[in-house]
């Protein structure tokens, strides 16, 4: 043990899906474990807030089955049962327009099966460059595989890493499963639940401490500052610390820390983007509307939704939780102008929709909460679980992680790298921590499939027209 390490215990700063998941490992292993979280409450963008009375998700949350981490992580403690699995994905069209030509979804498909056959091992670009470098593909199929990609991202085209989507797309494919949804939100459903089992398997849970400075001695961290409602103290580290906090938080430690991580200070590099939420109570069912995910076509604000009152308990009427993808446009108007402008773009989708129905409104654009947008060349960035202060490690979506790994399945694997980096320095007698890598095509083979797939693009080209 270091000599600086006068303790097994391991303390874990921030109560996101990735410190909780890191937390819950340590205890198997265990060892001592606090964690503690600047919130009132655990959960962070996975868990949910107290609005105006009403629980409501910082969004819409999907649980596709390529989260191998994920699922293992909810089975392990018991709470598999908090997901349903779904049975389509919808995609309207504004009303009174045409349907998608075959022509433009032959585009959509050889698009995504040449995005898997590009090798980005030792290069990476952004989607925007892949895309318009393509001249087989129209405008529309364009603007088809940007929203596509938006819809469930942070991210805009320009400033989104190729790689990553050929991950993320990659292991669709080779896991392509049903998507599971929760049955409610994800508090009651998965993040209460899992402070309980924390709690009882040891865990100190401390909310409303956070952590505000950190001083380093050597190759060692040496004392933290934490900050609580009624006093800040500085302590000493005696023992292992896991970071699990937004990149800007660590990048906001300051450059003593940031220096320590590997690649030194490449987090500053890192960016982030909201994505916001919208949640629309009715009066009144609206009829005709799918009981899964729909993604809006052609949607200026890149919208998604889903209607919680048919797939949630309590509710009589529909209940719209949507993801605004491109939030930021509205980010120069009021609240109530910037709602106006997306149930008025929501009408163009939804006929029945009329804004008297509407008796409840909650927006959520997360200006100040923004996720992480792994851009291209991000990874070079990306700074990895174990740092150079020999008791310092980290976890977070952010982290270093393979192509696609992102989002709530990054956080949770991040949280598992970071309990295995721990265990090797506490407790190397242990078997290590199961960690599932996400699972992928090979370029060769989509070259192939693309390959096949040339004849009907040609004649697919043919009948969309070319793109200007």
């Amino acid at each position: 043990m270091n000599e600086h390490v006068t303790t097994d215990e391991v303390t874990v700063i921030g109560g996101g899906l990735a410190g909780m998941t890191a937390a819950w490992e340590l205890a198997r292993l265990g060892l001592p474990v606090r964690l503690l979280e600047a919130a009132p409450d655990l959960g962070g963008k996975t868990g949910s807030r107290r609005i105006d009375g009403r629980t409501e998700d910082f969004g819409v949350h999907i649980f596709p089955s390529f989260y191998r981490n994920t699922h293992r992580l909810l089975a392990d403690l018991g709470l598999g049962g908090s997901l349903r699995p779904t049975t389509k994905f919808h995609q309207l069209r504004p009303s009174g327009t045409a349907k998608a030509r075959s022509a433009e979804g032959l585009l959509f498909l050889y698009g995504v099966v040449d995005l898997l056959a590009q090798d980005y091992r030792n290069r990476d670009q952004s989607l925007y460059e892949f895309l318009n470098s393509r001249r087989y593909l129209t405008e529309a199929a364009v603007a088809d595989i940007e929203h596509f990609f938006l819809a469930s991202t942070a991210s805009e085209i320009r400033a989104a890493s190729a790689a990553e989507f050929r991950g993320s797309i990659a292991a669709f494919v080779r896991r392509p499963g049903r998507v599971r949804m929760p049955r409610g939100d994800l508090q009651h459903w998965l993040i209460d639940p899992f402070r309980r089992r924390l709690e009882a398997r040891g865990v100190k849970v401390h909310t409303e401490h956070r952590l505000t400075a950190v001083t380093t001695a050597g190759r060692h961290l040496d004392s933290l500052t934490l900050s609580t409602p009624v006093h800040t103290t500085t302590e000493p580290v005696t023992g292992h610390v896991v970071l699990a906090v937004p990149h800007d938080r660590v990048t906001a430690l300051g450059p003593e820390l940031t220096g320590a991580l590997r690649p030194a200070h490449g987090v500053r590099e890192l960016n982030s983007r909201p994505l916001g939420a919208l949640h629309l109570y009715l009066r009144r069912r609206l009829p005709g509307l799918p009981a899964e995910h729909v993604r809006l076509v052609d949607s200026p604000h890149a919208i998604t939704l889903l209607d919680i009152g048919q797939n949630w308990t309590g509710h009589r009427s529909t209940v719209l939780n949507c993801v605004v993808g491109r939030v930021e446009r509205l980010a120069h108007l009021p609240e109530e102008e910037a709602v106006a402008v997306l149930v008025d773009e929501l009408r163009g989708y939804l006929p029945g929709l009329d804004p008297e129905d509407i008796e409840h409104v909650c927006f959520q654009p997360h200006l100040e909460a923004p996720y992480f947008t792994p851009g291209p060349g991000a990874d070079r960035h990306r700074p990895h679980t174990a740092t150079a202060l020999t008791n310092l490690h980290l976890a977070g979506d952010h982290t270093a992680s393979p192509p696609g790994m992102t989002a709530m399945e990054g956080a949770v694997a991040s949280g598992l790298r970071a309990a295995e980096s721990v265990r090797r320095a506490l407790r190397p007698q242990l078997p290590p921590v199961r960690i599932d890598d996400l699972p992928t095509v090979s370029p060769g083979a989509a070259r192939l499939v693309r390959t096949a797939l040339a004849p009907l693009m040609a004649l697919a080209r043919t009948r969309a027209g070319r793109r200007p």
